[in-house]
């Protein structure tokens, strides 16, 4: 069989392509990438040839993917996105044309999309968690194109077999953007956004890519609810503080815990958005993605997930840490 897996040199997409790469059944996984370069430097960190038999790397991206035209696949994995811009208009032409381009480019049995939680928003005021049915109310740029992404899929291509992941926080090795979190809890100092407790679902990559296989291995053409999206998420709900300390165990450290006035944070916020550098920096502060930091709960159900694909997360917040950090020890980028 044959895969083509957009964002390969990403987070979920490389850790995807490696489990892929191990799996007998799959003879050639395409890989689209913006930097060939990029990619075959990250493999050969993986103990991978470019010129390995089973990989296909193609220099292209969203929202063009120029190139793709006329491939014909077993199962397409969309990973690629955009997580951070400056402008409104540049999520929307990458996570949501981009998407579509590549859904008319690409000639598949079956599809697995990576959506986000921010497509549906936080909980609304006394919810303790959202499950599918539930109200969407994105906050940011980035979870309006995400939800708007899902909303095009389903018009123009309906009636083709996909389904669409909305993963929380995702967390586990080969992940960037939970180094800073390594370097700040190393330190002495550990810093909490607001006073109260802000609870959250998160899933470990590998749980993640899991779901995805089940998602691959498992139409839902035969599945009474029909349902194009769903959320995937470990049934362990954490806190803010919960992850600073949590982390600080992985790393064998310990730190003072020290909470920062949510408005102090909206002035750092302003001053990021304002200044090209610091928020190349520090793109979680900018302007449109720190409207995350400031709701209380951003919990969700995968009991549907679950229930029609027969997945379940299976790494708790300490086992997911403790690889991550292992990982980026071995890496040397700690």
């Amino acid at each position: 069989m044959k895969a083509l897996i957009t964002g390969a040199s990403g987070f979920v997409g490389r850790n995807l392509v490696l489990k892929l790469h191990q799996d007998p059944k799959y003879s050639q996984l395409i890989l689209p990438v913006r930097s060939r370069k990029k990619l075959e430097s990250q493999l050969a960190r993986e103990g991978l040839s470019s010129s390995d038999s089973k990989l296909k790397i193609l220099e292209t991206g969203a929202p063009s993917w120029q190139g793709l035209e006329g491939i014909e696949v077993d199962y397409l994995v969309h990973c690629a996105g955009l997580l951070f811009a400056r402008e409104k208009d540049e999520f929307f032409e990458t996570n949501v044309e981009g998407t579509l381009r590549l859904f008319r480019s690409v000639s598949f049995k079956r599809a697995v999309v990576l959506s986000s939680q921010a497509a549906s928003g936080p909980c609304q005021s006394g919810q303790l968690l959202k499950t599918e049915e539930d109200t969407e109310n994105p906050i940011t740029w980035y979870g309006r194109s995400k939800l708007e992404m899902e909303n095009r899929l389903e018009k123009e291509f309906g009636q083709r077999d996909y389904i669409c992941l909305r993963p929380p926080m995702i967390l586990g090795a080969r992940d960037s953007a939970t180094l800073p979190l390594f370097k700040m809890v190393k330190g002495r100092v550990l810093f909490k956004p607001g006073f109260n407790p802000k609870y959250y679902s998160f899933v470990a990559v590998t749980d993640l890519v899991e779901a995805i296989q089940k998602g691959l291995g498992t139409s839902n053409k035969s599945q009474e609810s029909q349902s194009k999206s769903y959320f995937v998420a470990s049934d362990e709900v954490i806190t803010d503080e919960m992850l600073l300390t949590t982390a600080a165990k992985a790393a064998e450290k310990k730190g003072l815990l020290v909470k920062v006035p949510q408005p102090l944070l909206k002035v750092v916020a302003k001053a990021v958005d304002a200044v090209p550098a610091w928020r190349a920096a520090v793109p979680s502060l900018s302007g449109d993605r720190a409207k995350e930091i400031w709701p209380d709960r951003w919990v969700v159900s995968s009991k549907k997930f679950a229930e029609e694909f027969s997945w379940s997360a299976g790494e708790g917040l300490l086992e997911t840490l403790q690889d991550t950090y292992a990982w980026y020890v071995k890496n040397g980028e700690i």
